[in-house]
C-alpha cells in the first residue's frame, strides 16, 4: 500500500527543511499536491511485479520531467545554441528544486531513517569497520594490484589508511561482503 503522506508531512516537511532545501510548508504542500496530480505517481503498491514495473516507469517520467524542466530553463537563459562546457550553468526552476526535495525527504522519512533502515545501517558500519581492520591488519597482502601500488610508497600510517579506505570503497557491496568473509 501506498503510504498516507499527508499525514505524515509535518515530519517530511522537517527533513526536508533540515536536509535537502529551505522552503516553506506552503510550497512543500504545493509541491507533493503537483507530484500527485501526474498521472505517473503511484496510487497503490502491493509489491506485485506489475506495480513494480509502474514505479519504474514513473522514475523515468520524473527524471523525464526534471531534465526538461532544467533544459527549457537552460535554453531560456543561455539560448539555443551550444552548451558545452563552460559556456552555461544549469538552470534549474525552484518548484522543479522543491519537488526533488519532497521527493528525497520522502524516501528520507520512510526508508532512510526508518527504523528497520537503522539496524540495517548498524550492521553495515560494523561490516565496514571490520573490513578496514582486516584489509589492514592483512595489508599489502590483503590489497588489489593497483592498491598495492599505492600502498608501497605509502609511508605514513594516514597514507597507508587511505589505500585501505579507497580499495573498500571501490568496492561494490556485494564485494565488501564477500571480502569481509574472505578475510574472517
Amino acid at each position: 500500500s501506498v503510504p498516507d503522506i499527508e499525514n505524515d508531512l509535518p515530519e517530511i516537511y522537517q527533513i526536508m527543511n533540515r536536509s535537502y532545501l529551505e522552503t516553506s510548508h506552503e510550497e512543500c504542500a504545493t509541491a507533493l499536491k503537483n507530484l500527485q496530480a501526474l498521472s505517473c505517481w503511484p496510487k497503490e503498491f502491493d509489491g506485485m511485479h506489475r506495480d513494480l514495473a509502474r514505479l519504474k516507469d514513473s522514475t523515468s517520467q520524473l527524471i523525464g520531467r526534471f531534465a526538461n524542466s532544467a533544459e527549457k530553463a537552460t535554453r531560456a537563459k543561455y539560448g539555443d545554441g551550444s552548451l558545452s562546457r563552460y559556456g552555461a550553468n544549469l538552470e534549474v526552476p525552484r518548484e522543479q528544486k522543491i519537488e526533488v526535495g519532497v521527493l528525497k525527504a520522502i524516501s528520507g522519512f520512510y526508508i532512510i531513517n526508518s527504523e528497520k533502515s537503522a539496524v540495517r545501517y548498524d550492521n553495515e558500519q560494523n561490516l565496514l569497520n571490520e573490513l578496514v581492520n582486516a584489509v589492514k591488519r592483512g595489508a599489502p597482502g590483503t590489497l588489489e594490484s593497483f592498491f598495492i601500488q599505492e600502498w608501497e610508497p605509502a609511508s605514513t600510517d594516514a597514507e597507508k589508511m587511505r589505500v585501505v579506505i579507497d580499495q573498500i570503497a571501490s568496492l561494490t557491496d556485494p564485494g565488501a561482503i564477500a571480502l569481509h568473509k574472505k578475510l574472517r
